[in-house]
This record gives C-alpha cells, sequence and structure tokens, in this order.
C-alpha cells in the first residue's frame, strides 16, 4: 500500500534523542506517538516535559506512558510530568503507565519521596491524591492492547543487565511504528521490527566505543565494554534495519563518544540503503508521506 494513500498515519516527535549525560540540545530519551486520536508517551527522560511544551503538545491529552525500562535517564521525568498535571489539574486522572516489572514499586517510592508535598497540597483541597497517582500495568513479552483503531505491542529486547526491558511496536491501519528501547541485537527486536514505516533505534558510534575501551583501564575500562554489551553499534543497526525491511530508520539515543552524527551515518550505510536520519530533539516523523 502507498504511503501517501495510507488514512490511518501514525506520526513521532523524538522528545529527547541523548543519553544519561547532560546535554543543553539533547534530553533524556522520550518519544510522543500520535496515533489515530490517542497521544501516547513512550519512556519520559530528563527534560520531556519541557520538550512537550516546545513541541506544543497537548500534554493533557497524553493517554498512555509506556516505559522501555527503569533506567534513570528513561525514566527521571516523570515527576516533572505528574506533578506539573496534578498541581496545574491537566487531567482528572493522570494517564494509564505501562512499563516493566518494578515499574509499580518504582512509582510507589516516587509518591512516598513527594509525600510531604503531596500532604500540603492535598490539604490546601484544591487537588486530590486520585489526580496523581496513575493507573499502573506491568507487563511481559508479547503483551498486547488494542484499542477502537490502533494496537500496540511490548517485546522483550536483550539490555542485561537489565532484566526487563522492551521494545514496543505501533500499528494502524497498515501503519507500522516500531521503537527499540535500550537494547543490543537479539532476534525479538528483528522479528518485531519487520516491515515497520518507522524505525526508532538507539546506537552507539562503534569506532569510539571501541577507542574509548582501547584506550581505558580497570573500572573505566569494565565500563565502557558492559556499555558495548547492552547496545547496539552503529555497525549493528543498519543490519538489523535491512533484515527487517525497514523503510525509515530514525536513529536515537545518540551515544556518539566524541563522533559525529556523519560518522553515525557512515557506518549505517556499510548494510542499509533505505531512508535514513539521524534524530534531533522535536524532530517529527510520519509514516504518512509529506
Amino acid at each position: 500500500m502507498d504511503s501517501s494513500n495510507r488514512v490511518g498515519s501514525i506520526s513521532v516527535t523524538l522528545l529527547g534523542t541523548g543519553t544519561p549525560i547532560p546535554d543543553r540540545d539533547r534530553h533524556g530519551p522520550s518519544q510522543l506517538i500520535k496515533i489515530a486520536r490517542d497521544l501516547v508517551l513512550v519512556d519520559c527522560g530528563p527534560g520531556t516535559l519541557h520538550r512537550l511544551l516546545e513541541a506544543e503538545s497537548n500534554v493533557s491529552a497524553i493517554s498512555h506512558v509506556l516505559l522501555t525500562h527503569l533506567h534513570s535517564d528513561h525514566v527521571s521525568g516523570l515527576a516533572d510530568l505528574l506533578w506539573a498535571g496534578w498541581v496545574g489539574r491537566w487531567w482528572t486522572t493522570p494517564p494509564v503507565f505501562v512499563g516493566p516489572p518494578g515499574t509499580e514499586e518504582f512509582i510507589k517510592r516516587l509518591l512516598y519521596a513527594f509525600e510531604e508535598d503531596i500532604r500540603l497540597r492535598t490539604e490546601e483541597g484544591s487537588v486530590t491524591i486520585a489526580g496523581l497517582h496513575p493507573s499502573i500495568h506491568e507487563i511481559e513479552d508479547g503483551w498486547t492492547k488494542t484499542f477502537h483503531e490502533w494496537s500496540v505491542k511490548g517485546f522483550r529486547v536483550d539490555h542485561y543487565p537489565v532484566k526487563h526491558a522492551f521494545g514496543y511496536r505501533f500499528e494502524h491501519d497498515k501503519n507500522v511504528v516500531v521503537i527499540s528501547g535500550d537494547t543490543c541485537i537479539c532476534e525479538n527486536l528483528q522479528m518485531h521490527a519487520q516491515d515497520a514505516d518507522i524505525f526508532v533505534c538507539e546506537v552507539v558510534w562503534a569506532e569510539g566505543i571501541k577507542r574509548a575501551i582501547e584506550t581505558s583501564h580497570g573500572p573505566d575500562k569494565a565500563r565502557w565494554e558492559r556499555i558495548l554489551r547492552y547496545h547496539m553499534s552503529s555497525l549493528e543497526v543498519g543490519k538489523v534495519a535491512a533484515n527487517a525491511r525497514v523503510k525509515h530508520l530514525v536513529l536515537s539515543h545518540l551515544m556518539l563518544m566524541n563522533g559525529s552524527p556523519a560518522d553515525l551515518l557512515v557506518d549505517v550505510r556499510s548494510s542499509f540503503d533505505g531512508k535514513l536520519t539521524v534524530g534531533e530533539d522535536l524532530a517529527k516523523f510520519s509514516t504518512k508521506a509529506e
């Protein structure tokens, strides 16, 4: 089906394309999915709320927040989002949270950390705890939620030693968007990325991390080796996209390692000849041809 004729297009806005290291141009990992009548947030790294405002998104319309895993750079923006929606009364009840095992305990502890703030604000009487505490669904591999016009599937990826890490596949009227989450190459990712119109995938520059490993010692060397084991190198991403027949590969969660976007492009182009974009914060893409 030609993409220009698709009435059920899906749009993706990259709210954050960065890493745990603060960067003025690249905030923490987060993607906003507009699908049918719904807005879905995938991950909520630092700076997500402000990027949502910069993108002129209707934050109060977000129906679901999907978490790939519980690394801090993917979830530390949740307090901003929840409390702004609560104090600003953007919603009666917050978005539904979907995430790996441990998500419910994480939110429980987050609320506990702000216990004094919650007490003071609820005693004032302008807000209630119901407006702050989201409904939470912890998922396993193959979790699927079907809405009136679209569906989303969570699939397990390999981000070991993270025990529970997921990617998400969105489908709407033959349009497909896949978010890799943090992962190394694995069969489940390859399978679920098949025929994606847009595949948003994390990446680390292969040569940069190789140099870091070669020039480091002790704990630093072990750290770089570990990062390479559970992330996707720029020489691997293109192979996954090519094997999955991806139409548009969008690179995000960019670990540039003193390299540049051009370095990533050279590596990925060695195995992938489809549409390719190095993502930037606030970049927007659609499965429908412009």
